[in-house]
């Protein structure tokens, strides 16, 4: 899942620290981002000489490459000319990547794994983020009628879009059960399904951007949503939102959300390239000072103030790519009907 853009100053949350996905939306707030190029190419044992792209919705959960970046990680590691194009979607820039406009592709798991099932062309490079406590939530009003997790079931909950995984139908046939289309929406069902069992399936999802999730919640259009941060503030000091359920806690917690992905083909032709990319991720996202770098992106990109930046409290950037953690995506998706034929984790991953 990539988060719209805040669009206004976000004032000081009074409850606890906000915990949040925030977007780093305005990448031209990023010094780290580079104008657009083609994809270059390397040889084994050397150093890459033309430029690498990566595609990249702008956001928390990629703020490994923009630090990379930064702090010059990918020139040392052999990268030297890193090029971060910014695409509006998640189909965006994995049809970047299938065009050969880009070399690698920062993407949620939904979408890699559903792409996968259908064009077995993807390689993961490393994992990018982790779900943390708070990283996404159902939200609803006061006066509603929804005073707990029990209440959703059947309810019409406003979801954050993802385009890649749209071709998924509503509901199937046979019962009216509805079909996850996100990532999001199946972690959020399998935490549901813990208090209203098999019901859960029944939650109409309606996607949308989350600014206008906001919106629809104060209008009454739906009486739920699912959002991150800082929707999830905005909700709550805007419109009095109060929160229902915290969709990556119990058997959801630590989910991994996004990672780095690049074509088949380009890894066999490009493994200096691979490496590098790898070691410079790894680089960035065990860097002690990786929170308090993105925490320092997220006023300018998102306009937030400084003060709820530093309050923010992000998910997690692990060093190394757990396939164990990975097929638990796999696992949810599949039980959920969200893909017909699972790919297999192992072979996917790129290992240096």
């Amino acid at each position: 899942m990539r988060l719209d853009p805040a669009g206004s100053l976000l004032p000081k949350r009074s409850r606890r620290a906000v915990r949040a996905r925030a977007l780093l939306a305005a990448a031209s707030g990023l010094a780290v981002l580079g104008a657009a190029g083609c994809g270059g190419t390397a040889s084994a044992g050397g150093s890459v000489a033309n430029t690498i792209t990566i595609a990249a919705v702008p956001g928390v959960e990629n703020a490994s490459i923009y630090l990379a970046k930064k702090e010059g990680l990918f020139a040392a590691a052999g990268l030297k000319n890193v090029v971060i194009k910014t695409y509006s979607s998640e189909a965006a820039a994995l049809g970047a990547l299938q065009s050969a406009q880009a070399d690698i592709a920062a993407s949620d798991y939904g979408s890699i794994f559903y792409q996968q099932a259908q064009f077995h062309d993807l390689r993961i490079l490393g994992d990018g983020y982790d779900a943390g406590a708070g990283v996404l939530e159902i939200l609803t009003l006061p006066g509603t009628h929804i005073n707990s997790p029990s209440d959703l079931a059947g309810q019409q909950i406003g979801l954050p879009a993802d385009s890649v995984l749209a071709g998924l139908q509503h509901s199937n046939s046979t019962n009216g059960a509805s079909v996850p289309i996100s990532l999001d929406a199946a972690a959020a069902t399998q935490v549901l399904e813990n208090y209203v069992g098999n019901n859960a399936q029944l939650v109409r999802w309606e996607p949308m951007s989350q600014a206008d999730e906001v919106k629809a919640l104060e209008q009454g259009t739906v009486k739920a949503i699912l959002v991150g941060e800082p929707f999830i503030y905005q909700a709550q000091s805007q419109a009095g939102a109060v929160e229902v359920m915290d969709a990556c806690s119990g058997s959801t917690a630590g989910l991994p959300l996004a990672g780095y992905v690049a074509m088949n083909a380009w890894v066999k032709e490009n493994p200096a390239a691979v490496a590098d990319f790898q070691q410079a991720l790894a680089g960035a996202q065990g860097s002690a000072s990786m929170t308090g770098q993105v925490q320092q992106f997220l006023p300018s990109a998102t306009g937030m103030s400084a003060q709820t930046a530093d309050l923010i409290t992000i998910g997690s950037y692990p060093t190394s790519t757990n396939v164990l953690s990975l097929e638990r995506v796999v696992r949810l998706m599949s039980g959920l009907n969200m893909m017909i034929a699972p790919p297999r984790v192992p072979p996917m991953v790129v290992h240096s």
